[in-house]
Order: C-alpha cells, then structure tokens, then sequence
C-alpha cells in the first residue's frame, strides 16, 4: 500500500489528526485529493500553535457531531477567526443522558455483531448530518474542512468510511484508514478508570471503547 502524502499531522492540543486524502482509488485512476478533508478528536484543548496549522492547513470550516451535552467547557472549541464552526449533533441530549449512553455501550461489546448493529442505528441517526457535510463538500470543493466527534472515531469513523466508498477506494484500505484511530487515541490509566467508573463497565472494556483494530 503507497501512502502518497504525511498521514498524521501534528496539531498541538489535539489527538488523531489526519489527511484522509492520498489514498489510492481502487480503479487504479488517481487518488482521494489530498488537504481538503481532515479528521480528528476535539479541538478543546487546541493551542495557538495548533489553531496556527489549521490556519497553515488553510480549513475554513470544522464540523462537529458531537451534542451540547458532550462539550464540556474543557472540551469546547475557541474561537478562530476566519473557521467557522459548524455543529451536526448526531445524537440529541436526551440520548446522551448517562442512562441511554450504557444502553448505547452494550451493544459494542456483544462481538463484530454487536457493532454492526451500532453501526447500522447510528448510521440511521447520522444521515441529516452526513448529508450536509457531503453538500458542503459539492458546494465548496476548494475549501478545506476538518471533521470530528469526541474521539473522532465511531461517528467520524462511520463518516469517512462513506466518503472514501463513493470516492472508490477499495475496502480493506478503508479499513485500514479507520484502524489509524488506534494510533492516535490514548487515555491515561486514571481516565479510563474514571470513564469506566461512570459507566458501569470495566477498565478493559473501555480501552476497547478507544480501539479502532
């Protein structure tokens, strides 16, 4: 497999940022254009320096999937002049109520199964805020954007598994490209056992919350 371009950029302050152009379409007619479409974890704890290579990177707009229930102050994006912010909550608050987020868990640790059908229910609540992004894209094919949730890893994933579908890129590189997010992901012990205290679920299963493999 070629990887024409730096897969991962260095963005200070924030996790599991990549190009997701470059890769090769399956036809063998080109590749996926590169420095238009990022993806990545929040932006909450970006600094200047970060905010900076978006500004190098030349993104113009972030969308995010993440409910206002998810974006603690810690976690919120500031204010970048000349970016706009663009929220496409997937999930209402209500769904991110602690109660309906351990419903939504059980299901991804009940096997390849199990996470297919998250797959299937999320991509069901996804289709108003995929599409949007999909138009802006054919609205602005010059623009540069950046896409994320939390951890920029199952709704994002989910995304850009779509994208680089109709883009034609053959499917076990797709795979591969969602599994990057194994890599870019970490959480000190003490936040995994924080997450798994509030979840109801174990330490070991909420590293595998953050796996993408």
């Amino acid at each position: 497999m070629n990887v024409c371009i730096p897969r991962w950029i260095d963005v200070e302050g924030v996790k599991n940022f990549r190009d997701i152009g470059g890769w090769p379409l399956k036809d063998g007619s080109g590749y996926v254009r590169e420095r238009i479409i990022f993806r990545s974890a929040h932006l909450g704890g970006i600094t200047e320096k970060g905010i900076q290579t978006l500004r190098h990177l030349r993104i113009f707009g972030v969308f995010d999937f993440r409910s206002d229930l998810e974006i603690r102050p810690s976690m919120k994006m500031p204010e970048m002049h000349g970016i706009t912010y663009y929220q496409c909550a997937m999930y209402s608050d209500k769904d991110f109520a602690l109660e309906e987020k351990k419903e939504h868990l059980k299901v991804f640790f009940q096997g390849p199964e199990g996470i297919c059908k998250g797959y299937l229910s999320m991509l069901n609540k996804a289709k108003d805020q995929y599409r949007r992004i999909f138009l802006h894209l054919l609205d602005h094919p010059d623009t540069s954007i950046l896409v994320h949730c939390h951890i920029g890893k199952d709704r994002t994933g989910l995304f850009f598994i779509l994208l680089l579908g109709l883009c034609g890129v053959d499917d076990d590189i797709i795979a591969n490209e969602f599994a990057l997010t194994s890599l870019g992901i970490w959480e000190p012990r003490e936040r995994l056992e924080e997450g798994a205290r509030e979840y109801g679920i174990t330490v070991e299963q909420a590293q595998d919350i953050l796996s993408a493999s």
